[in-house]
């Protein structure tokens, strides 16, 4: 089933409960959402043929997370689905090895620390010449809060229209964010501009507590300067480092 906008409110409380982003995809609303009895915590799972997929690990609080599994596992069986669990970090491997789970090893998550990152110092040469870079060929920088999305919401879908067609792709969805107004204004955008047009963006996942920051839907016009992408993700180190 479709999340309801009920069940969006009591997820979001359980987001709120834990400080990873990745669960900010439960708005996307291309998920059905499993909770738990009491609406504390839950699992976000999509169905294609006889597999049930689960994306990322349980959201809410800790103490929730086993049952939980044991409840989509349950499900699953129910219905006479084979469960996956699609993107789960290493910290909670010892909940899945206790349903007797196995693991694939598919990727790396990308992380910066934040507390040290830096322009100073001849490693960040390459950090400093994105910035100048842009600021040469008229670019600028700022974030819009969710409030000030919708007033540029035209501008931002020309940007991905444009980055779609450029790219002769379609919009994917699940563990991607895709071009969706409800969704997008949910968040922060962080935008390059230039002679007042927005020519990239991407939106931002603040997670609770301020520990994790993250950068989801990623793109830009043809037309914008080269190597827009690396200031704007040089921009928003900033920004996070300061916020």
């Amino acid at each position: 089933p479709v999340p309801t906008d009920a069940d969006l409110v009591d997820a979001g409380r359980a987001i709120a409960a834990q400080r990873a982003t990745s669960p900010f995809l439960v708005y996307l609303r291309d998920k059905a959402i499993l909770f738990n009895d009491r609406r504390t915590a839950f699992i976000m799972y999509g169905v294609q043929g006889r597999t049930w997929v689960a994306l990322g690990d349980p959201v809410g609080p800790e103490p929730e997370l086993s049952a939980l599994i044991r409840d989509f596992l349950e499900r699953c069986d129910d219905f006479g689905g084979v469960p996956v669990f699609y993107e789960v970090g290493k910290l909670h491997l010892h909940l899945y090895a206790d349903f007797g789970l196995t693991f694939v090893k598919l990727g790396e998550e990308a992380k910066v620390n934040l507390t040290t990152f830096t322009l100073e110092g001849s490693h960040a040469s390459r950090y400093r010449q994105a910035i100048k870079r842009l600021e040469k060929d008229g670019g600028s920088f700022r974030i819009i809060e969710p409030a000030g999305v919708p007033g540029v919401m035209t501008q931002l879908r020309t940007v991905s229209d444009d980055w779609l067609a450029a790219k002769a792709s379609a919009e994917k969805g699940f563990s991607l964010g895709f071009f969706d107004e409800s969704y997008l204004t949910r968040f922060p955008v962080g935008v390059i501009e230039r002679n007042d047009r927005i020519e990239a963006f991407a939106n931002i996942w603040r997670g609770a507590g301020g520990e994790e920051v993250s950068i989801d839907l990623m793109r830009y016009h043809r037309d914008a300067p080269k190597g827009v992408m690396e200031a704007l993700f040089v921009h928003l180190l900033i920004w996070g480092r300061d916020h």
